[in-house]
């Protein structure tokens, strides 16, 4: 009996996509499930298995505050207040700290929509919001920074910074923050760092931030929790009341994803410098060869942010005459995880912000497509995109 031949299955996936979140590493699922097994109780009831929870929510939360440089006791000491996520540390980081007479919040394109919303819906309520341009290094432009801070204003100020930027990776000039902050003592800085966490050292304790946001599943920890970081004596006002987490944040804290939070923490910053050298050079590699393919094809390609400092995992690249959500879903039937932004923003049909804000030809920020390489990345998986990509290239070749 002749049986019908077998129809290929899909290609293996390979994941691109890192900067929207990562894969839960096993050493974090073990850590979340001894907790959720062990430290179930509410953190708040005063019988023994609250207290247990109570300690290992607090453990972990001393744990992370330590490895961020701050400074987990003493009179000094700084706060991490548990939330659901970045959206949320985001906001609170604007709106808990935007409070009383209204003032000046300054943020910009490469901002995420959570704190760039949360910056308008205080400039509804009286305060001014003002964009600063990006230089051409895609850091703010510092000559704008300081004209704006130097306008005669009444009221407090506030500033938010990306450290990383979501959409092209490149760093943000904490040097110039910083000049920023020492001349003027009052002045409130919010980082948002959550593409950087992974990547690079945050001393928060010696840093001119007031706050700062990190969420754990963009290095390999769970998602549903995020933290905001804020700085000793820094006032800031919860939006949602309730008397946990020192009164900033009401609702019953989830122990176990805090335990996966600083596990996760642990690790990345243990293997940080070996990895960040390794995937810089599966980034060039990737870079390199996606750019050979597509010229080949015939589509002028770059790549945004070449020759100024990135982090190590994002790749953003722009292929005049091509669509980028077309090639996204070519690449996706291809079998290759890849994104037209941030995960926030996918299926807009707008162009990211940040590429308008920098200048990016309109004829290549069309077509601009960002790759995202972590921790399990392989120099196989970018070798076989690469190969995958330059079939869709010549396939869509002008």
């Amino acid at each position: 009996m002749a049986y019908p031949p077998v129809e290929p299955g899909p290609p293996e996936a390979i994941y691109l996509d890192h900067a929207a979140t990562t894969p839960l590493r096993p050493e974090v699922a073990e850590a979340i499930a001894l907790a959720a097994a062990r430290a179930f109780a509410n953190p708040s009831s005063p019988h023994a298995a609250g207290r247990r929870a109570k300690q290992v929510l607090e453990d972990a939360r001393e744990r992370i505050l330590t490895l961020l440089g701050g400074h987990a006791a003493g009179r000094e000491r700084d706060r991490l207040v548990f939330t659901s996520g970045a959206t949320e540390a985001n906001r609170l980081g604007i709106l808990g700290t935007a409070e009383g007479r209204p003032g000046l919040i300054l943020c910009s394109a490469r901002d995420h929509l959570s704190i760039r919303s949360a910056a308008s819906e205080r400039a509804g309520q009286g305060w001014i919001m003002a964009d600063v341009p990006l230089a051409a290094t895609g850091s703010l432009d510092s000559e704008s920074l300081t004209m704006l801070l130097d306008q005669t204003r009444p009221g407090p100020r506030l500033m938010a910074v990306t450290l990383v930027c979501g959409q092209t990776g490149i760093r943000e000039d904490i040097a110039a923050v910083a000049t920023e902050k020492a001349r003027r003592p009052g002045l409130m800085v919010h980082a948002d760092a959550t593409q950087a966490a992974a990547w690079e050292p945050l001393d928060l304790g010696g840093s001119p931030f007031t706050t700062a946001t990190l969420a754990p599943h963009k290095f390999g920890g769970p998602r549903g929790i995020g933290g905001l970081f804020v700085r000793s004596g820094v006032a800031i006002s919860p939006l949602v009341p309730g008397p946990q987490e020192l009164g900033l944040r009401g609702g019953t804290e989830a122990v176990a994803l805090a335990a996966g939070f600083a596990t996760a923490l642990e690790l990345v910053t243990a293997e940080r410098a070996d990895t960040a050298k390794r995937v810089t050079l599966l980034r060039h590699r990737l870079e390199a060869g996606v750019v050979s393919a597509a010229t080949q094809a015939g589509f002028e390609a770059r790549v945004i942010g070449e020759g100024v400092t990135r982090a190590p995992h994002i790749a953003t690249i722009a292929i005049a005459g091509t669509d980028r959500q077309a090639v996204v879903m070519a690449a996706d039937l291809a079998g290759i995880c890849l994104a037209t932004g941030t995960a926030c923003a996918s299926g807009s049909s707008e162009p990211a912000a940040a590429l308008v804000a920098l200048g990016v030809d309109p004829r290549l920020r069309g077509g601009a497509i960002r790759a995202s390489l972590g921790r399990t990345t392989t120099t196989g998986d970018v070798d076989e995109a690469i190969l995958r990509l330059r079939r869709i290239f010549e396939r869509m070749r002008p």
